[in-house]
């Protein structure tokens, strides 16, 4: 497979058209025999090289295997006891555990890392029993009863998954690297909110008038805007009146001062902001919402986000807190993923002016640089980031174009900055990939002129389409050599694709969290992770949106666990050394966040050793 994928040689040879003869019925079953001991063959060659990997495993695990190590063929006959059965049946599931993706992690494990693992499954018990057993039952279709359990839909659960032990272990690990983060939406929305209620020049605009007419109904519909704005772009209108026309500009002091209080009851209208900002689960799992009407809603808060965060000082200071808070979630680097575009540009604080995308990049490297050497005085430490340059896939292939030759500018006057490049935005409604091929091939050539080493890390497969133009995306980031995959969940329906990534050593940059909000899964069990962790597909955990979303990437890292009953530490740790592995890291930077982290690891696992290892002695004497 390996061959076959690295050249992906397709061949058209015109052929002359012949009438197909009459097919009898002995034909038509003779094809089929035929076709039946090909597919058999095929699943014999399979397995004969799963067989293989499965030997080498085994032939480098040493002492860390059971004595009894299955033989290099199983034989499949039918036994003839209860006993051989029984033998045979351990035997398949040694010789598939053998082939797990974290088996590497497994075998390989200190014993400190295996008194832990013990550690995080007892937990996951305790939780199952203490947090979600406790609380009470959710209602459902027909006055149903339903009881709590880890992996329900994330936004019922988040407010007792913050009670659980096993959340408290994923918040102290150390993560390693994020490499999938949209930079405009990764705090809580009160920071942006809190720091535009002290801006003399913040608006808020809405695309309906807020009245009380049908019981409020308009609170609930509009979509509500913000921007920084200068005397002369000013559209004044009292956002409170019938009378007010869509995108009448109002002061957003003088709407807090005016909201209606019968609207919110006992909470103030900052906290309905922060409610028109985040998702519910109503909204994102209530009938009959689909994955586009989830899109829509997403759409309009990140239309509401961007004004929050469009002006020179509040993006200065939400760089800042961003570095905080990945240091917080014990992140040791990211990848970042800001948006390029002209409509982007940030305005000074008083709504003047503007602040171009070389602007934006000198303040995010501003920031860290400021940040690093704060945290080196405090003896403390992060890696770094890099930015991925990002702009909309709705976008016509000349402006794509445009920002390709500005992404090569910005990579010749920072080069240990830029990481990649990537277009963004919904993926059914924006252009596919293969629109821009020109361009990016054009791309291509001249990074090579210049020496350039500007991967692809494209969106795609964040999808339940099959043979569409969106599903499609797959096919082009593979051709493209793309070295990493955005989210990539339909890519478990693509088999050959699936082993042509592996052998290009294509790594996926997996969201858990968005894809449930977003419509791709109803719960985490039924992600398409597990399949392409089956399938040793190389994958990395990531946030996505957690503005949003509520949600940190300890929270997915959580997810990812209770998921499935096979997940383990073994799995989080290998999960995380992908993550710096598939990083645009390398040489000697890479090597020192991946001995920091080595060093934080250890850390990490004596603390959960000291914080939980006489609660579960307790509870086993006493249970």
């Amino acid at each position: 497979m390996g061959q076959i994928c690295s050249g992906l040689h397709l061949h058209n040879h015109a052929s002359p058209r012949r009438r197909p003869e009459p097919r009898t019925h002995s034909h038509a079953m003779a094809s089929l025999s035929q076709g039946h001991a090909r597919d058999v063959a095929a699943a014999r060659r399979i397995v004969a090289v799963l067989d293989a990997n499965a030997n080498a495993s085994d032939a480098g695990a040493g002492a860390k295997l059971d004595a009894a190590v299955p033989s290099a063929h199983i034989n499949l006959s039918t036994p003839e006891t209860a006993a051989e059965y029984f033998l045979l049946r351990q035997r398949l599931v040694d010789r598939e555990s053998r082939l797990d993706f974290d088996h590497p992690c497994r075998v390989a494990a200190s014993p400190l890392e295996d008194r832990v693992d013990g550690i995080i499954q007892k937990l996951r018990q305790l939780d199952a029993e203490d947090v979600y057993g406790q609380a009470q039952l959710r209602r459902g279709h027909g006055g149903q009863l339903h009881p709590r359990f880890p992996g329900d839909h994330f936004l019922s659960n988040s407010e007792l998954i913050t009670h659980t032990r096993l959340f408290k272990v994923a918040s102290m690990m150390p993560k390693g690297a994020h490499l999938h983060i949209h930079f405009n939406a990764c705090l809580l929305p009160n920071v942006l909110l809190e720091l535009a209620m002290t801006m003399e020049r913040m608006f808020i605009t809405s695309d309906l008038p807020l009245v009380p007419d049908n019981n409020y109904e308009n609170f609930h519909k509009c979509e509500i805007q913000f921007s920084i704005l200068s005397p002369d772009k000013e559209v004044p209108g009292n956002i409170f009146s019938h009378s007010y026309r869509p995108r009448q500009t109002m002061l957003f002091k003088e709407f807090l001062a005016r909201f209606p209080p019968t609207v919110t009851g006992d909470r103030s209208p900052f906290d309905w902001l922060m409610n028109k900002l985040v998702f519910h689960e109503a909204e994102v799992h209530g009938a009959p919402q689909t994955a586009a009407g989830a899109w829509q809603k997403f759409n309009a808060r990140t239309r509401m986000m961007k004004g929050l965060f469009n002006y020179e000082s509040a993006y200065k200071r939400y760089t800042r807190l961003c570095l905080e808070d990945f240091v917080k979630d014990n992140i040791q680097y990211a990848e970042i993923r800001p948006n390029f575009m002209t409509s982007n540009q940030l305005c000074h604080d008083d709504g003047s002016g503007s602040i171009d995308n070389w602007g934006i990049m000198r303040i995010i490297i501003d920031e860290v640089e400021r940040f690093q050497l704060d945290m080196k005085r405090q003896g403390r430490f992060f890696g770094g980031l890099k930015v991925i340059y990002c702009t909309p896939r709705s976008f016509r292939p000349s402006d794509v174009k445009t920002s390709l030759l500005e992404c090569i500018e910005f990579k010749k006057t920072w080069p240990d900055w830029i990481a990649g490049f990537d277009m963004v935005g919904e993926e059914a409604k924006g252009r596919p990939i293969k629109d821009f091929i020109p361009e990016l091939l054009e791309f291509r050539r001249l990074c090579e002129e210049s020496n350039l080493d500007i991967p692809f890390l494209f969106h795609c497969g964040e999808t339940l389409d099959l043979g569409t133009d969106t599903d499609g995306n797959l096919l082009d980031a593979l051709l493209l050599n793309s070295r990493r995959i955005g989210h990539g969940f339909a890519l478990s329906k693509h088999p050959y694709v699936m082993q042509c990534m592996k052998a290009r050593n294509i790594c996926l940059e997996v969201c858990p969290i968005s894809n449930e909000i977003l419509g791709l899964t109803p719960r985490i069990s039924g992600h398409s992770i597990y399949e392409l962790l089956a399938n040793n597909v190389h994958c990395t955990i990531n946030s996505d949106n957690g503005t949003l979303f509520r949600s940190t990437l300890s929270h997915d890292l959580y997810q990812v666990m209770v998921g499935s009953a096979n997940m383990s530490l073994y799995g989080w740790k290998q999960l995380i050394l992908w993550s710096l592995e598939h990083s645009c890291l390398d040489g000697e930077a890479l090597n020192v966040v991946l001995r920091a982290w080595e060093g934080l690891w250890q850390q990490f696992l004596e603390r959960v050793v000291g914080t939980y290892e006489a609660e579960i002695s307790m509870k086993d004497e006493s249970g």
